[in-house]
């Protein structure tokens, strides 16, 4: 008979991570689902910082993204009926030039990487810059309230070994468009979540369908559906710590579009989480852009959560 360490009862099988390009983080990407019937109530904050350059220019379109974007993503989770849940988001996001410049151009240094355009722009400063479908023009730091979310998801399986779940949500205009922290419309998102659970690893996949009901930042083109799937495997090393690889990805947000980082994007996360008793844990770990130039060069992030247990 298989049996899971007590660790393992929860559900602990994505990162509470997202793609947070600056320029299309206003539409509706619902975070991973991470949790169990069981689970009762979850409180959870993650920090990303992620740090972008990326220069592009086509005939109709001409991009100039070099900054970095501070993320704390707040949720709250709970049971709803029998076999259903709830959750609420509220992200708080920062832009400015940043300190991670000099870190990433060393790392690119020490390890052969192509730095890029990094030699030719100056350090920590920030420009969101874009024409073509829409205009933006971004150089000051700022801060501000993104798009609150709530979500509802349904379990038809939930037990020690593996989970199924089918969410559904919708994200309210409260953030700023011209701060690119909302895209001025209602968004709506539909997916599924299944996780498979062993006593050393975790299995857990997700597909979705994302769609925007308006679009004040490009104009009208990023008026489409998008589709966006996740990928992890987690790995137990005792009752403490557990490694994970994640993989993120997303169609493009833009119509006709011919720019890089408005396209389909894919990231590759790996990171570490550290139980701290029964209820609480710490995840930390990097994303970086595993499709170039299609997502923030590198992020890094530090979250807390905590759990606890269904009455």
């Amino acid at each position: 008979m298989l049996i899971l360490a007590p660790g393992l009862t929860r559900a602990d099988e994505f990162f509470p991570v997202r793609d947070e390009n600056p320029l299309i983080r206003a539409f509706y990407l619902p975070l991973p689902s991470d949790s169990r019937l069981s689970d009762g109530q979850n409180l959870s904050a993650t920090l990303a910082i992620s740090n972008t350059l990326n220069v592009e220019s086509r005939p109709q379109e001409s991009l100039l993204v070099d900054g970095e974007s501070d993320v704390l993503e707040l949720t709250y989770e709970n049971s709803l009926w029998q076999s259903w849940r709830y959750r609420f988001t509220l992200p708080i996001i920062h832009d400015s030039g940043g300190f991670l410049d000099s870190t990433i151009a060393d790392w690119h240094r020490w390890f052969g990487f192509n730095p890029g355009n990094r030699p030719f722009y100056p350090k920590n400063e920030i420009v969101y810059s874009y024409s073509g479908r829409g205009n933006f023009d971004i150089t000051r730091s700022q801060t501000g309230m993104g798009d609150i979310s709530g979500e509802a998801g349904w379990y038809p399986v939930d037990d020690a070994h593996r989970t199924v779940s089918f969410w559904g949500g919708l994200e309210a205009p409260t953030g700023s468009v011209s701060k690119l922290d909302g895209d001025g419309a209602w968004d709506g998102a539909v997916w599924t979540h299944g996780a498979l659970r062993w006593p050393k690893w975790q299995l857990a996949a997700e597909l979705g369908v994302a769609q925007p009901f308006g679009d004040e930042i490009f104009a009208g083109y990023a008026y489409k559906t998008s589709v966006f799937a996740r990928l992890a495997a987690t790995r137990a090393l005792g009752s403490l710590w557990s490694l994970r690889a994640q993989l993120d990805g997303q169609s493009g947000r833009v119509e006709d579009s011919d720019i890089r980082l408005l396209g389909p994007s894919l990231e590759l996360t790996i990171g570490a989480v550290r139980r701290l008793g029964d209820r609480w844990r710490i995840e930390f770990g990097f994303t970086e852009d595993a499709a170039v130039n299609t997502a923030p060069d590198i992020a890094f992030f530090l979250g807390i959560r905590r759990q606890s247990s269904a009455k």
